[in-house]
């Protein structure tokens, strides 16, 4: 009998090692994907001569566009593994992509920002674009 109750005892320490095992990646506040199918993602990459600041002014015009743009979309700064500062931002179309564009070129506040950040980082030529939609 004492076997079968150890046999019985590994299998059920067994069974709540598996299961607890398989659950592993869950947490209370799991990872939301990115974007969704239709979305559109921009990723501005920018060598830029002082990083820091770089990304300072980033994240100031970031958050600018969050309290002023009529256009809802989300953009984060990021630091690429190149030095480089990185805006990624999501758009819920093209169509709100154009439309937060020609509201960042006619909003002179953001077009201050943006100068503000060229004069820190170099020529905006330097700027590049990728421009992804979600699939």
């Amino acid at each position: 009998m004492h076997l079968v109750t150890q046999v019985i005892a590994a299998i059920a320490f067994g069974s709540l090692s598996a299961a607890t095992s398989a659950g592993h990646h869950e947490s209370a506040d799991p990872l939301k994907a990115a974007a969704s199918t239709g979305q559109i993602v921009v990723v501005y990459h920018w060598p830029c001569a002082d990083t820091a600041k770089g990304l300072s002014l980033l994240t100031s015009l970031i958050a600018y566009e969050k309290s002023a743009s009529p256009v809802a979309y989300t953009a984060v700064p990021a630091m690429h593994a190149d030095g480089a500062v990185v805006s990624i931002d999501v758009h819920p179309s093209a169509e709100s992509m154009d439309n937060a564009v020609a509201w960042q070129g006619a909003d002179e506040q953001w077009q201050a920002g943006f100068a503000e950040m060229e004069a820190v980082c170099g020529s905006a030529d330097d700027l590049t674009t990728h421009v992804l939609t979600v699939q």
